[in-house]
């Protein structure tokens, strides 16, 4: 799969939680707009998980673990994006709605273009955790995983992205001697 695409699918999911909110209080003013936006979310919900269950049937290399830090706790913070459309949410005006539209599309360009995987509040509600790795060669990718990831150890990967790893969890994490 592409990665613009991988990063869109991974975005829209990230803001699935929104999209409900948002589709529940537009409903009764804009139907069209409220059940556009909710399908969008559940696009990129559903299609990230599809995504992440095959990606998960590809061969895996492995790679050893320099160092580590788990960023899923840094998704609070991307909570603070959530509060901006209750600022302009009081009506359905042509203007608020393509401000709200013109927000996300800054969002997503930022979300794609850097490597935000580790503020996806989806992905922690369905399990996985994700951390930053450093590897030997000085390399740092994204890793989601749903289990601990320990320093020193071996781990099978298949990389879903240039800079993002999704872990293959095939057995036991491998301590390396």
């Amino acid at each position: 799969m592409p990665s613009i695409l991988t990063r869109l699918l991974l975005f829209l999911s990230s803001y699935f939680p929104l999209a409900v909110i948002f589709a529940i209080v537009y409903f009764n003013k804009n139907r069209w707009l409220a059940l556009g936006v909710l399908l969008a979310g559940f696009v990129g919900l559903l299609g990230t998980l599809v995504y992440l269950r095959y990606a998960s049937t590809l061969s895996a290399v492995r790679v050893k673990v320099k160092g580590h830090q788990r960023k899923d706790g840094e998704a609070m913070s991307y909570i603070l994006t959530y509060l901006v459309p209750f600022v302009v949410l009081p009506s359905a005006e042509w203007e608020q709605v393509v401000s709200l539209a013109v927000f996300f599309s800054v969002l997503a360009l930022l979300y794609v273009n850097t490597n935000m995987i580790h503020v996806n509040p989806m992905l922690n509600i369905f399990g996985y955790r994700i951390y930053e790795l450093s590897m030997d060669d000085g390399a740092i990718h994204a890793l989601i995983t749903r289990r601990r990831v320990i320093r020193g150890s071996e781990i099978k990967v298949i990389e879903i992205d240039e800079d993002i790893y999704l872990e293959k969890s095939d057995g036991e994490t491998i301590k390396a001697g």
